[in-house]
């Protein structure tokens, strides 16, 4: 153990800092149930009417928070759900059909939210500020699922 503490505290830092930022973003993929979401609705090629990014919301059953780094565009068929590389560098954007997702309004602790819920049955869920659901819905109009 002595022999190791050199390398990890010197050259090895980096490349354990790098495979323990891996494993706890994978993790949260898994946890948030994203990669769920990604492999059921892949990301198409649509142009975005609105783009918001910077983002925050909360993921799947536990509630993973993406603070900040979500990227929301809402485009003609669809929504498009992305993250920050840097925060999930295994987490492709996915993109869900208006008619895969429903819309719930609820009371956070501070302010109101947005749950969507996509697929039926459940494949997964996102609750964003009811602010930004409200610009989704205004840029895509009657095609919102609420």
């Amino acid at each position: 153990m002595n022999d190791l503490w050199p390398w990890i505290a010197g050259a090895g830092f980096p490349l354990v800092f790098a495979g323990f930022w891996l494993a706890v973003t994978t993790l949260i993929g898994f946890m948030s149930g994203w990669y769920a979401l990604a492999r059921r609705y892949p990301d198409r090629k649509e142009p975005a009417l609105l783009r918001l990014t910077w983002q925050a919301g909360f993921m799947g059953p536990l509630r993973s928070r993406y603070r900040g780094a979500l990227t929301l565009s809402a485009c003609r068929s669809g929504l498009r759900v992305g993250v920050i590389r840097l925060l999930g560098p295994f987490s492709r954007d996915f993109f869900v059909p208006w008619e895969e997702i429903r819309v719930e309004r609820k009371d956070g602790f501070f302010e109101k939210l947005a749950e969507l819920t996509f697929g039926e049955p459940r494949v997964g869920t996102l609750a964003i500020r009811a602010a930004v659901a409200d610009k989704l819905a205004k840029a895509v109009g009657d095609d919102w699922p609420e």
